[in-house]
């Protein structure tokens, strides 16, 4: 007899099976804390002692593929598609290639590709999987399409005879095809979302039972984009992120002919009021009316175990429940919804109950409760099935006239954090310690909620959500497919994409794959407290005339009517005004943006930006993330960003050490280790590591521009009452793609996380400052408020300080607290406030707290700077080429105080030194580089046409610097500074390999660090160029340049690129000095520091 041919029994008693058996672990409750509140309906498989073997000869790019409601088991127990018997895909080489010496023992949840990326070599992505596949072939794809194998033995225990017995998974990527004892049980295609196995007809209850779940992985994506379908035989899927693996936490349960298959709680508009549904299944082996019985409703307290008084109605029946004896209905053939089958019989019951000494959830107090719910047959036959749930109301109130979010009747504004969904270790599901970091980590941001962005949620982290106190928006990911096709050769990111109908089999196959998936999302999360919202698509642009596009969400409403559910996210609001419909929670009424102006919910994205800027704040009535309107729910969906690196130094050290038991290795691990290389080379090879002693206090340097930034932009959509949902572009970075997350994809800070900590908190008092930097000998004006997220009013004294760079107090001013209203968040305080003229130079710490709780408290950082003094005997002579009208006249502001006369080059004259941007007429300073998503809604507009001719010295400038006259050489754009290096280096002056590259997307970020040096002195150094800098991101670059006379002052990189190059340098021609300077203009005030000191540099090392 071949392998492939082994009988079921001989597996059994092999010694294959034998060696599996050896690692079987009771199946226990979870000891964690994280787990005890929380009703399993099942007996948990442990997490350890799984086995991975990867078959990579498997069969499986030409398989048919079912849909869920394709699959039925019959009688027997035999999966079928279509009504046909599903293949046995036994393993290559038969069931004995499971062996435990054969593969690799892990940990739930896992993936193939956190213990196997690169396994089978390494390639470039492509432009389906990484959107800069094109021009960026440094991070390589390492993942693994095919099949794997995930293998356990596991208790059944011999009491579970005679019943029905199932298994329930968690979530799986992508298609998964269980088999227990070699017998196929269950198949699913609904990639990360649960589903159930029938095990009654495999299962050896009392004996040896192997469970081997074969998971196939045939493409993904591993960037953010989540718009795109790929081939997989005959039909078409969604191609999500690409990972194959499992969740974990799977339970087995065993029944009578009468099981409750599943129960709900769908909280109302009143909080202490809840709809209960339940779906009650009975085996039908033979065609008979189905069992009559009683429902048993019991609310229990999840710390005690203790019930609670309630009262509310039943199938068929009211009922009062006063605490004594059994809460209970009976009913007979008169059930809410029922659906006879050969097989199976189902119906729907609903229950309503009211529960007044129960407390309420919120996210200071998330009160949880276990609504357990027992069917009593007529037989004397019992189930019971208990969901974990809390009493709350959340929705939006007020439309037309003053509209808001209340949760539980107070007003709340919602300020989250778009997630993808990546995590560290396995990349696609959290580790349970993940999980609650998430949540606990968003919680000391003083974060009210999290968005699951483009991917659908994950259990264990609602989970978490729900038992410490978090607000939870979803999305499914690739929405927009249950309405149709993506239009024949629109990219998957472009703008408000309308879709088609499907005309071709494949595609239609997506569409219902699709509206699979965001029905199963429904049914899978809606008893979880946090959960507020579903939105269809992140910025869409849907036909509201188009059946299938309010098709879908009354689908999803239909499975829940208690949450909002919106079709877009992004882009409502002018220029693009892309389509918007939406229900409220319990109301049919459709919002709808061709009938009501911008469907009751205006919604715009701008997230286009870099860093803060000063531009965005100018007074009190004229700032970036200014809600235009009250009488709609108004929402930034993603706001500006800031894209900085992960701390990669911690994260090598987790992944290697504190997660050492997950297997001491990630599907990122070697990107860490490579950028760590890079930067250390760097640090080490240029004179920066008295600047950064180790290379992780660079790391942490660099994320302080990302906090500072979401300090500013936060206080911002604050300062706007009006505005009802603020959101982070970005909650976890990776280290393939998106760098805009605040944490990285282990939930580390990437810095001090006390600036958006403070500016978060509740309370919060705010001095808007008018700019971060300010000239020496003048004042600093501030805008002061006070923002109460509460509903108690705020009593005592806002007093004004400062700490001047020497530690001098300073007591600015003292006001009282406003007189506060219900619903208003904001108060203006002072407008225009001046400080005295600030006189030191350095750093000012602006401290604004209040005098009733002192840990109401903002503190803002203020530097302060002026052009040095001179000490020439005499008046230099600076000549000026190729430079743009504006650094003409920077330099012209500036001269007086240096002692410096200006003039135009000209070719035989003698100079001091000269000043260069090598700008020709054909050629420009300024570019505007990157992705321009959102730029329509940008402060400064969108992107226009510049000229791209190279710069280029006059060969007289050269003989002049060979011959001693020393160079500022300022091309400030990579068209610039192209031509220029090349004519340098061409001279012989450094070496030049071109650049590191400029800015490819917002998301993806660059940045520059500088050390200690004259040509900084009076500026901030030893420290990332953060916001008192303000270059900007989308005009910066930096040169990969080497040579024995250079010396690099300020650093540059970007994304996950492993090269540093250099932003200010110098080096020698001849025996002329160059100071090179390829950094963006700065902000004004350094920018003519910057310049100054550069000039006496330059003047002095040659005097």
């Amino acid at each position: 007899m071949s392998q492939s041919k082994i009988s079921r029994r001989a597996f059994l008693e092999g010694t294959t099976a034998a060696a599996l058996a050896t690692q079987i672990k009771p199946i226990k409750a979870q000891q964690k804390t994280s787990e005890e509140l929380w009703p399993e309906n099942g007996t948990l498989i442990s997490d350890d002692g799984w086995h991975l073997w990867l078959d990579h000869r498997a069969e499986w790019k030409n398989d048919e593929i079912f849909l869920p409601d394709d699959i039925a088991q019959d009688v027997d127990g035999v999966v079928r598609g279509k009504g046909k018997p599903l293949p046995v895909n036994a393993p290559t080489g038969g069931w004995a290639s499971l062996s435990v010496d054969a593969s690799k023992e892990v940990i739930l949840p896992a993936t193939v590709e956190q213990h196997f990326w690169g396994a089978f070599g390494h390639r470039s992505y492509t432009p389906e999987e990484y959107r800069y596949a094109a021009d960026d072939p440094v991070p390589q794809n390492g993942a693994y399409f095919g099949v794997s194998w995930w293998h356990r033995a596991i208790d059944i225990p011999a009491s579970m005879q005679g019943k029905r017995i199932f298994l329930h998974v968690r979530g799986a990527r992508l298609r998964a095809e269980v088999y227990l004892n070699q017998k196929l049980v269950g198949y699913s295609i609904m990639e990360e979302l649960p589903f159930e196995c029938d095990l009654t007809h495999a299962a050896n209850p009392g004996g040896m039972n192997i469970l081997a779940i074969r998971i196939t992985n045939p493409f993904g994506r591993f960037d953010w984009v989540d718009g795109l379908n790929a081939q997989w035989g005959a039909v078409k899927l969604y191609r999500s992120h690409g990972f194959g693996g499992l969740d974990r936490g799977m339970t087995i349960s065993a029944h009578d002919s009468v099981r409750i298959k599943d129960l709900w709680v769908l909280n109302r508009p009143e909080p202490q009021k809840i709809t209960a549904r339940l779906e009650l299944e009975q085996f039908r082996p033979a065609d008979h009316q189905f069992i009559d019985g009683t429902i048993k409703a019991e609310i229990l307290d999840s710390h005690t175990g203790t019930s609670l008084k309630w009262s509310g109605y039943g199938p068929g029946a009211s009922f009062d429940y006063d605490g004594i004896g059994s809460p209970s209905a009976s009913f007979g053939s008169h059930p809410n919804v029922r659906k006879d089958g050969p097989v199976l019989s189902t119906r729907i019951l609903e229950l309503g109950l009211t529960c007044d000494d129960a407390q309420l959830w919120d996210i200071e107090t998330p009160r949880l409760y276990h609504l357990r719910v027992t069917w009593i047959g007529k037989d004397g036959h019992t189930d019971t099935r208990t969901i974990a749930f809390g009493f709350r109301s959340f929705g939006p109130t007020g439309l037309g006239t003053d509209a808001m979010f209340r949760l539980n009747g107070q007003r709340m504004k919602l300020y989250s954090a778009i997630s993808w969904g990546y995590w560290g270790l396995n990349g696609l599901f959290p580790t349970p310690e993940l999980a609650e970091k998430e949540v606990t980590q968003a919680k000391k941001l003083n974060l009210t909620c999290l968005n699951f962005h483009r991917n659908v949620g994950k259990e264990e982290v609602f989970r978490a959500h729900d038992r410490l106190g978090l607000l939870r928006y979803m999305e499914p990911g690739a929405g927009k497919m249950a309405i149709g096709k993506l239009p024949s050769g629109v990219a998957a990111n472009a703008a408000s994409i309308v879709m088609e109908k499907p005309v071709d089999a494949a595609d239609k196959f997506a569409q219902q794959f699709m509206i699979a998936k965001c029905v199963g999302m429904v049914k899978a999360f809606r008893s979880h407290p946090s959960l507020i919202q579903y939105t269809l698509q992140n910025e869409i642009g849907a036909d509201l005339k188009n059946p299938d596009t309010l098709a879908i969400l009354a689908a999803m409403r239909a499975e829940d009517p208690s949450r909002s559910i919106v079709l877009n996210d992004g882009f409502v609001a002018p220029p693009r005004r892309a389509a918007q419909a939406w229900y409220e929670p319990w109301n049919d009424k459709l919002h709808r943006s061709d009938e009501e102006p911008w469907g009751d919910w205006w919604n715009q994205h701008q997230g286009a930006g870099d860093q803060w800027y000063d531009e965005f704040y100018k007074s009190p009535t004229e700032f970036t993330y200014k809600a235009p309107f009250k009488e709609v729910i108004t929402e930034f969906g993603e706001m500006e960003g800031c894209a900085t690196p992960d701390n990669h130094s911690l994260m090598v050290h987790q992944i290697t050490e504190t997660y050492k038991s997950w297997g001491a290795t990630s599907y990122d691990l070697v990107d860490h280790q490579e950028i760590i290389a890079g930067y250390d080379a760097f640090l080490n090879r240029w004179g920066f590591r008295k600047a950064f002693p180790a290379t992780e206090s660079l790391w942490l340097s660099l994320g302080s521009k990302c906090y500072d930034t979401w300090q500013n932009y936060m206080e911002n959509a604050r300062i706007s009452d009006e505005l009802d949902f603020a959101a982070i572009s970005g909650w976890e970075s990776t280290a393939i793609e998106n760098h805009s997350g605040i944490v990285d994809n282990l939930r580390n800070y990437k810095s001090d996380p006390a600036p958006i900590r403070q500016t978060l908190s509740p309370v919060h008092p705010v001095a808007k400052q008018r700019s971060v930097c300010v000239k020496r000998g003048e004042k600093a004006v501030f805008d002061l408020f006070l923002l109460n997220d509460t509903s108690k009013a705020v009593t005592g004294t806002l007093s004004f300080s400062a700490l001047t760079p020497s530690g001098k107090l300073l007591k600015l001013v003292s006001l009282p607290a406003p007189a506060q209203t219900p619903d208003r968040f904001s108060y203006l305080l002072r407008e225009g406030f001046e400080t005295p003229a600030l006189e030191e130079e350095g750093m000012y710490r602006f401290r604004f707290a209040l005098s009733s709780d002192l840990s109401v408290t903002q503190t803002k950082a203020i530097w302060v700077t002026g052009l040095p003094e001179h000490k020439h005997s005499h008046r230099k002579i600076i000549a000026i080429s190729g430079v743009t009208s504006s650094l003409r006249k920077q330099l012209a502001e500036i001269a007086p105080r240096l002692g410096i006369e200006i003039k135009d080059f000209t070719v035989g004259a003698k100079y001091d030194a000269i000043v260069s941007q090598g700008l020709t007429a054909n050629s420009s300073a300024f570019q505007l580089s990157g992705d321009d998503t959102g730029l329509e809604a940008h402060p400064g507009g969108a992107p226009k046409n510049l000229h791209t001719g190279e710069g280029s010295l006059d060969t007289a400038i050269l003989d002049a610097v060979k011959a001693g006259t020393p160079l500022l050489s300022m091309p400030q754009s990579d068209a610039l500074s192209e031509g220029v290096a090349r004519q340098l280096a061409a001279a012989g002056a450094f070496t030049y390999s071109g650049t590191v590259g400029d800015f490819r997307a917002p998301w993806m970020g660059n940045w520059y660090f500088v050390r200690e040096h004259p040509v900084y002195a009076g500026l901030p150094d030893n420290q990332v160029m953060g916001i008192h800098y303000q270059a900007k991101g989308r005009e910066s670059n930096g040169l990969l340049v080497d040579g024995s006379n250079i010396e690099i002052i300020a650093a540059y990189s970007r994304d996950h690129d492993r090269h540093i190059g250099a932003g200010t340098f110098t080096a020698k021609l001849g025996t002329g000095r160059i100071l090179y300077h390829r950094v963006p203009e700065f902000h004004p005030v350094t920018q003519q520091r910057l310049l100054s000191n550069a000039l006496l540099w330059l003047l002095t090392e040659t005097a």
